[in-house]
């Protein structure tokens, strides 16, 4: 039975008034709350709700009673903060249920204590069901008071190759965090939520144990030690099936049982009849290792048949196979199962779609025999039990009506442990038929691309369009996380082909505009104008998006004043009628045309607003809101700097520097960019060495704090690299310039000020370097020249650079024969 309320809560009559602010706030944490009064039957309501929670007005005491574990506890309902907090976390442990039986183990549970008291991470490796896992929740059971900041549980991830490992890592973290903070935690790039989550969890000041089970072998040691949370008040323990690894990690390498222990693991289920049967027991003991579930195998067989232990298989896998033929029709139905998903728990729900209500009785049936447990509200097949299960499987039609059932799970956003299913969305697909492949495979992509991951989701959606019967929307899906991937040709292509494949005008429109998005990233506006930009809908559904990208596009191409006009007529429709991420993507868009067009004030307003919209959803690392602070940092910097000297000496930029550092935080965007306009000053007093160590160190906060796509670190960049030109270190310079060129013309635009600055110093460099690139020297620095004029006029700053550059390069013209260099 799945329970349908997480607490049951129970008053007497003149109680009702009082239990009224507890209710609420159990609510307001998203518990599911179901009250006595409302109760017909009260058997059914207790058997289906996870906790019971009796409410006493007259003593001011709420007794949470958890009957599974056979516990209560009292706690004062009028702390509200405390009260709350006790309830979620029964409710938690009433969710995980109780761990698999082990026997003995008390040497290594103390061994782990010790471990972890030495190590902030420790390792238990052994074979295949040996009980590493059951050991390490185990541990974190009979521990818990240590740890009372809670248990984080991440895993299993044995099933995935090690390049696979971050994204299903980042996934999993993103829940269990997310679940335990309170906090969509998605938007958020890997590395910049793992921080996030040590720095909320160093914040508590509570101790935590993370699990990450089953790490698979073949993972680089750096990789692994991303998946550590950066903080010191927690302890990692890791499960591995690796013996010998190049991880530099404390280990315990975890053994069979002993053979008191698997003795009495025998006894547990088929008491030996006399000492000679308790002799044949021990020598199975020795001969299979103590492995615990070869002896559980065996004792079962030996339960349900009398007969000879010398004849008793004495390996797991055939031990294994035995136990199976024995199961009834359910049982082995929902092996056969549990055998086509990934190895990750599954919901009931979907056992019960599939093989109907004797389901429930059957997985009694598993757990006793040790070859299932209910954890993290479903029911995990014991891995090895699941990999013998797995050899010669005949699936039959269970494919296609559990993958009916997954899409249903899947179709609501809130589901719980939504990474658990699209693992099994994946692993079914590749037993289902194509449109069910496809099917599957879609919500996957798109949990990627909701996390940040696009390579990821590139992945999977490959293998959706490969799949005969992938629609226009799918290659226009593909193209949009290809454009972010950084992959356009390919991302024009696949628009191209849905523009083929479009049914109607709307997946005509969708086609069009991801085309002319790709050609836009690449500087060709031609191109873009023809595929999408000449002919908006100004009509239906797709008007209001369209108005907002053809902003984009009209500011990529310096046309910011015919951009604002355009966000101007669509801002108070959107305000009135919030859709999604239009609203912030427009307010974002508008921050950024004024920027464009020096109007940093009222930028800072935009800005502003997004800020403060995910701020109050509790969403403060979002990579939107990221974008937001950053805009808000450049236009405040801006504004401050109209009240410095001209000459923005380094001192004065320091100065602001340690202001806002004071008012928002030394790794604020606003004291960020002070520092970074700071070191570029120091270019302009020649000291190229201490500007590079300066620019070094600020690029480094930035690209912990946020990533490595924005503005201020392609300044950076530009800056660094000037550094290296001012000590004639022309290659290196080059490389820089080369590295941020493109993506400053997908962000910025080929004609803005910082992009067409960049075209004319890597022009120079090509052309000092020594690379033998004379002529693309020579057609970056007359391109950008000629853009400069036409779009900034010819009486600017940046246009008397361009006029010395194309005069240096006309005086090197000497040094080369067809395009050679003669000298350096």
């Amino acid at each position: 039975m799945t329970d349908r309320f997480d607490v049951l809560l129970c008053f007497t009559s003149e109680g009702a008034a009082p239990v009224d602010g507890p209710e609420a706030a159990l609510r307001d944490a998203g518990l599911r709350v179901l009250r006595d009064s409302a109760v017909d039957e009260f058997a059914d309501a207790l058997a289906n709700s996870r906790l019971v929670l009796v409410l006493c007005s007259r003593a001011d005491r709420a007794l949470v009673v958890d009957p599974g574990a056979d516990g209560e506890q009292a706690v004062d309902p009028r702390d509200l903060p405390a009260f709350v907090w006790l309830v979620r976390r029964k409710v938690a442990d009433a969710r995980r249920g109780r761990p698999a039986r082990m026997v003995g183990r008390y040497r290594e549970l103390l061994a782990l204590h010790r471990g972890l008291h030495a190590h902030p991470v420790l390792m238990v490796r052994g074979l295949p069901g040996v009980g590493k896992t059951v050991l390490t929740e185990q541990y974190a059971r009979l521990f818990q008071d240590t740890f009372d900041g809670g248990v984080l549980r991440l895993g299993p991830f044995g099933q995935h190759a090690p390049e696979e490992v971050l994204s299903q890592f980042h996934l999993a973290l993103a829940r269990a965090a997310g679940d335990r903070l309170d906090a969509d935690l998605s938007g958020i790039g890997f590395d910049r939520l793992r921080d996030h989550v040590a720095e909320r969890i160093g914040a508590d000041r509570r101790r935590v144990l993370v699990l990450i089970d089953d790490v698979p072998p073949g993972l680089p040691p750096d990789v692994l030690e991303r998946l550590l949370l950066p903080a010191s008040t927690v302890s990692t323990l890791l499960v591995s099936r690796v013996g010998n690894s190049p991880w530099d990690v404390a280990a315990l390498d975890l053994a069979g049982l002993t053979p008191a222990e698997g003795l009495r693991l025998f006894s547990d289920y088929r008491a030996p009849a006399d000492d000679t049967e308790r002799e044949a027991v021990l020598r199975l003991v020795e001969h299979c290792g103590g492995h615990p579930i070869t002896l559980r195998a065996n004792a079962l067989a030996v339960r349900r048949q009398d007969g000879p232990l010398a004849s008793r298989p004495d390996t797991a896998p055939p031990a294994i196979r035995g136990l199976l033929a024995g199961c009834g029709p359910v049982a082995a139905g929902i092996i056969r199962l549990g055998a086509m998903l990934a190895p990750a728990p599954f919901p009931l729900g979907i056992a019960r779609d599939v093989l109907g209500a004797g389901s429930v009785e059957a997985v009694g049936e598993l757990q006793e025999q040790g070859l299932a447990s209910l954890v993290d509200g479903g029911l995990r097949l014991q891995p090895l039990v699941a990999e013998v299960a797995r050899a010669g499987l005949d699936p039959g039609d269970l494919p296609a009506s559990a993958a009916k059932s997954l899409l249903r799970l899947l179709s609501d956003e809130r589901t719980e442990y939504r990474d658990f299913l699209l693992q099994h969305a994946r692993a079914l697909a590749e037993r289902a038929s194509a449109a069910l492949r496809i099917r599957l495979l879609r919500p996957v992509a798109a949990a990627h691309e909701r996390h940040r991951d696009f390579f990821a989701a590139g992945e999977v959606h490959a293998a959706i369009l490969s799949t005969e019967g992938a629609t226009s929307t799918d290659f226009v899906t593909a193209a949009r996380v290809e454009i972010a991937c950084g992959l356009y040709p390919e991302a024009v292509r696949h628009a191209r082909h849905a523009l083929l494949s479009a049914a109607d005008d709307e997946e005509r429109y969708a086609a069009e505009l991801v085309a002319a998005q790709a050609f836009d990233c690449q500087g060709d506006y031609g191109a873009g104008e023809r595929a999408f930009w000449h002919e908006l809908p100004w009509r239906g559904a797709a008007r209001l998006s369209a108005v907002v990208a053809s902003a984009q596009a009209l500011r990529l191409r310096g046309r910011a004043r015919e951009a604002i006009a355009s966000l101007d007529t669509v801002l108070p429709e959107l305000r009135d009628s919030p859709s999604g991420d239009l609203l912030p993507s427009a307010l974002l868009e508008y921050a950024r045309v004024l920027l464009l067009d020096d109007r940093p004030r009222r930028a800072r307003e935009a800005a502003a607003e997004v800020i403060a919209a995910f701020h109050a959803t509790g969403r403060m690392r979002h990579f939107r809101c990221t974008e937001a602070e950053l805009l808000w940092a450049e236009a405040t910097v801006t504004l401050d700097l109209q009240d410095l000297h001209p000459d923005r000496s380094v001192a004065a930029l320091r100065e602001l520097e340690s202001r806002y550092g004071r008012r928002h935080g030394a790794e604020s965007p606003a004291a960020l960019t002070a520092a970074a306009l700071a070191g570029r000053a120091l270019l302009l007093r020649g000291r190229p060495e201490r500007a590079l160590q300066a620019l070094s160190e600020t690029e480094r906060t930035v690209l912990r704090v946020f990533g490595g796509e924005n503005r201020l670190r392609y300044r950076i960049r530009h800056g660094m690299a000037l550094a290296h030109g001012q000590s004639r270190d022309f290659g290196r310079q080059a490389e820089l310039l080369e590295e941020i060129l493109q993506p400053q013309i997908r962000l910025l635009g080929s004609t803005h000020p910082e992009t067409l600055e960049s075209r004319l110093d890597l022009g120079l460099a090509l052309a000092f370097s020594g690379r033998d690139q004379y002529r693309r020297a020579t057609e970056l620095v007359d391109g950008a020249a000629d853009d400069i004029v036409a779009t900034l006029g010819p009486a600017t700053e940046l246009s008397e650079k361009a006029i010395a550059a194309k005069r240096v390069l006309r005086g090197t013209a000497s040094q080369f024969s067809d395009g050679r260099q003669r000298t350096p």
